[in-house]
């Protein structure tokens, strides 16, 4: 066999291998499988009882590990809005025609009224909380990172996509990426509110900057691709490499962790915690009840991109309200949080 074929294997415990190393468990195997039967990587996500996020994760797993996209990313809507690339059909026409009866798990059903799929964020996540428990609002909140929940958005499977996206270029948050990702016109920004991000590490170190890290081999743990944080990282670590006139890849290879990925920011906080890191990048409000040390950075926009359907829609009516009261009573509990001047502004892209 040539090509991906080639590179491919599925094991007996149901694990999928690429060039030899352990890529999915059973139950990425799954997601693969039907990626051409569904509309929707929702859709995938509900059938297999398996969280949305997790669905995103294995396809990033099978595409870092083929250096190629497996789907790509077409405008949402009513129909098929899920298309996989050449290489993602003949990956899927494998596994289907290799796997055998596996023992199946049972479905997670959600009641989904909003799909609120994105950046990680602590403040959200009670926000979140309350809403359901409080407002009886069925809220779906998938954590997948900033860029990917303005493709989920794209693809038609979220509602609002939170996100904190620096443009280096312009210095400006959040709408440069939605403009290149052509959401102008089928998007609102919901203006949100301010946090506090920064270096958190082990107390004794003394971290002043991405040099400190470098220049004493500091352990990092790095968040996934696409997220607000790891874009940050890697623009800190680019203004160090054209500082001191060394090749942005090199810099790289030479810090340890830099390839150690996690998904959230408790992840991260737990790896400096058991001893395997010494320094990540995230919030003040990570750091509570730690013990670990917090170098401010800066202050960064945390938006929320909303799908222009949903702003005409009963659901959004029973939303807005409550978020905008949720919000405003819980940021003065929440150290490293302010509110935007335009907090709950609605501006059309």
């Amino acid at each position: 066999m040539t090509g991906v074929l080639g590179r491919t294997e599925i094991r007996k415990e149901y694990a999928l291998y690429i060039d030899g190393r352990k890529v999915l468990d059973e139950r990425g195997i799954r997601v693969l499988a039907i990626l051409n039967d569904v509309n929707s990587l929702l859709e995938a996500s509900r059938l297999l009882g398996i969280a949305y996020s997790r669905v995103w994760e294995y396809i990033a797993k099978v595409e870092r590990a083929l250096k190629t996209d497996i789907i790509m990313v077409r405008r949402g809507g009513r129909g098929r809005n899920l298309e996989l690339t050449k290489t993602g059909l003949t990956l899927v026409k494998y596994v289907k025609q290799h796997i055998k009866e596996m023992p199946g798990s049972i479905p997670q059903l959600y009641s989904v009224e909003i799909h609120i799929a994105g950046s990680d964020d602590p403040l959200l996540n009670n926000i979140v909380g309350i809403l359901r428990r409080e407002h009886k609002i069925g809220l779906l909140y998938s954590r997948i990172g900033s860029m990917r929940g303005l493709l989920s958005l794209l693809m038609g499977d979220s509602d609002i996509a939170p996100i904190h996206l620096l443009d280096i270029e312009t210095n400006e948050y959040n709408i440069p990426y939605v403009k290149r990702l052509g959401l102008e016109g089928s998007a609102y920004l919901l203006h949100g509110y301010y946090r506090e991000v920064g270096f958190i590490f082990r107390k004794g170190l003394n971290i002043e900057s991405i040099e400190d890290i470098i220049k004493n081999r500091y352990r990092i743990v790095n968040r996934c691709r696409g997220s607000g944080i790891r874009l940050l990282i890697d623009h800190l670590i680019k203004e160090y490499a054209r500082a001191v006139g060394s090749p942005y890849i090199k810099i790289i290879d030479e810090i340890e962790g830099y390839h150690d990925e996690v998904e959230t920011h408790r992840e991260a906080v737990d790896k400096i915690l058991e001893g395997t890191a010494d320094v990540t990048l995230g919030l003040r409000i990570d750091t509570r009840g730690t013990g670990l040390e917090f170098k401010p950075i800066l202050w960064e926009n945390f938006d929320f991109i909303i799908n222009r359907q949903l702003l005409n829609s009963p659901q959004w009516k029973a939303f807005y309200k409550p978020f905008r009261k949720v919000v405003s009573k819980l940021i003065p509990t929440m150290e490293g949080y302010k509110l935007s001047e335009k907090f709950g502004e609605i501006t059309e892209l």
